[in-house]
């Protein structure tokens, strides 16, 4: 699906390179330019590009939105206000979640970095996107904006859940976790941590309910045992 993030009248060239690069940061090359006011090859913006330079050099200049939108079948303006104009409005979050619905290719566009988009430059999208912020801190930079919608869409594009790192060692089984567990307990038996016989099973309710409650991993099992081994072999100083 082809996305093209456009600049309206961009004023300072550090934000065509900041822009270039968040693009390359989530794998977006497609940029266009309407009527900038800053030089895409001023040496400050190529600098803040960084690696992301090519993606800047290749940006496309137009003189108009209708110009830089014309192969387009999705426009989306971005406001930081909601303006007096009948459209439909999404966060980055919803706009990512809808994203594959709509027509391809899409163009994004962010105004200038001291007016935004005007309202007859919004008249001209389908839809309008908002990025929610402190109300009473709302100025977002430029490339910050952008960065953080194509976030959103890189997230939900190759589906970047939550997932645990445990290198060479796996999860422990139930059977693993019980039967350590009962070796705790036998450990335990023989010391005066239960103190009485009526707390016990209250005591042993909230002790295994902890490892009950983790991601208990193989390592982890081995770990403890090892732990609870030394400990009850290592002799006990007497205090000088």
């Amino acid at each position: 699906m082809s996305t093209y993030i456009i600049l309206v009248g961009t004023q300072l060239p550090e934000n065509l390179g900041s822009v270039a690069r968040v693009m390359g940061n989530f794998n977006q090359t497609q940029l266009r330019l309407v009527a900038p006011l800053a030089d895409k090859q001023d040496p400050k913006a190529m600098a803040m590009a960084v690696s992301s330079h090519p993606i800047l050099a290749n940006a496309m200049c137009f003189d108009s939105i209708q110009d830089a939108t014309h192969d387009c079948c999705t426009v989306i303006g971005t406001t930081a206000q909601p303006r007096d104009v009948i459209k439909h409005h999404a966060t980055p979050f919803s706009f990512a979640h809808d994203y594959a619905t709509l027509p391809s290719p899409v163009g994004i566009l962010f105004g200038p970095e001291r007016t935004g988009l005007t309202t007859d430059q919004i008249a001209l999208c389908q839809q309008t996107l908002h990025i929610p912020v402190n109300p009473d801190f709302s100025s977002l930079n430029l490339s910050h904006a952008v960065g953080i919608i194509l976030y959103e869409l890189f997230q939900k594009q190759n589906d970047t859940s939550p997932f645990w790192q445990h290198g060479k060692t796996l999860p422990a089984t139930t059977a693993e976790i019980d039967a350590f567990l009962n070796f705790l307990e036998e450990k335990l038996n023989h010391t005066h941590f239960w103190r009485t016989e009526a707390k016990k099973p209250g005591m042993r309710r909230n002790l295994f309910g902890f490892f009950k409650r983790q991601m208990v991993f193989k390592q982890d099992i081995q770990t403890l045992r090892g732990m609870i081994e030394a400990l009850e072999h290592t002799p006990v100083k007497d205090k000088e």
